[in-house]
């Protein structure tokens, strides 16, 4: 089996399936899942809808990517635990033990990276499907290659994929500048309750559950927003916070200074990045909106 993490990006989805038809290649069973989903910014992805949220498992090898541990692929995440062997391939730094192989570099700007790099000592075959998948984690990752987190590396990279056909420019058109009516009006949903605190610091705003609801909206349709939330002149940090039907409040966290957001997150039971991290709450949203703002302000 190959997972991603829950609340699936293009890194950790692209990833995943990269290895599927990798794998697949030179006669191997793989069964790929995505316990939530595909957004549909990311189902014209080669192999995204042979994708599964669960399966009945045992399986002999559990392969994570994109995440360090069982926890942050949800509920397959017992399927993980109880393979008989187990890999992580990540760039996100952790603590975590899990894996008994571990492939993991922060140094990455995206997962893809490392894959790439896996595929290429393996000495696996190449294909565009799979140039396609992982140019889609590294793009998506690096924000069309606009954050800090891209080096030269990253470039080589890409261009490499590109020698087997993958489109940057494509690629960006599909994920960053394709939406759905009902995410561009949550958009402006959210910009119109966008806020500052008094000390300029911190931008940040909500979507309620009425929001969702009114505008026939799912919160995949929030892709993209926190950072158009990060944007305003002044600030250091973006957040959104989505108030979801069963109860719980997603957050997203972007940062462009000197703010660690992944630190805010895993104190919250999330992670991510210096730059760009997240979590999920189980409260109300007056009092994820407290708690959320209340750790940034007393961050460093």
């Amino acid at each position: 089996m190959i997972t991603g993490h829950v609340t699936p990006d293009g890194d950790s989805l692209g990833c995943v399936l990269a290895l599927t038809h990798a794998l697949r290649a030179i006669g191997k069973e793989v069964t790929p899942l995505s316990v939530d989903g595909v957004p549909e910014i990311y189902r014209w992805l080669p192999g995204a809808d042979q994708l599964a949220a669960d399966a009945e498992g045992p399986f002999d090898l559990a392969i994570l990517c994109d995440a360090a541990t069982p926890d942050r692929v949800g509920d397959v995440g017992r399927l993980a635990r109880s393979a008989a062997d187990t890999v992580v391939i990540d760039h996100h730094a952790s603590e975590s033990e899990f894996g008994r192989v571990r492939v993991v570099n922060p140094r990455a700007a995206a997962t893809g990276e490392i894959v790439y790099s896996l595929l290429r000592h393996m000495r696996l075959p190449f294909t565009k499907d799979i140039a396609d998948c992982l140019l889609c984690a590294i793009v998506t990752d690096t924000g069309s290659f606009r954050f800090m987190n891209v080096t030269a590396a990253t470039f080589r990279v890409s261009a490499a994929l590109m020698h087997y056909g993958a489109c940057p420019a494509c690629i960006s058109e599909l994920v960053f500048e394709t939406r759905s009516l009902p995410s561009l009006k949550l958009l402006g949903r959210a910009l119109d309750a966008l806020q500052v605190t008094r000390d300029g610091r911190i931008s940040w705003t909500v979507i309620t559950a009425k929001d969702f609801a009114e505008l026939g909206a799912t919160d995949e349709d929030t892709e993209g927003i926190v950072t158009h939330v990060r944007a305003v002149r002044g600030t250091d940090v973006g957040v959104l916070l989505r108030e979801l039907p069963d109860g719980k409040v997603r957050v997203s966290l972007r940062s462009r200074r000197d703010t660690d957001v992944s630190v805010i997150a895993e104190r919250f039971g999330g992670g991510g990045h210096v730059a760009a991290a997240g979590c999920t709450l189980e409260t109300s949203l007056n009092e994820a909106v407290t708690s959320i703002l209340g750790a940034l302000n007393a961050a460093p």
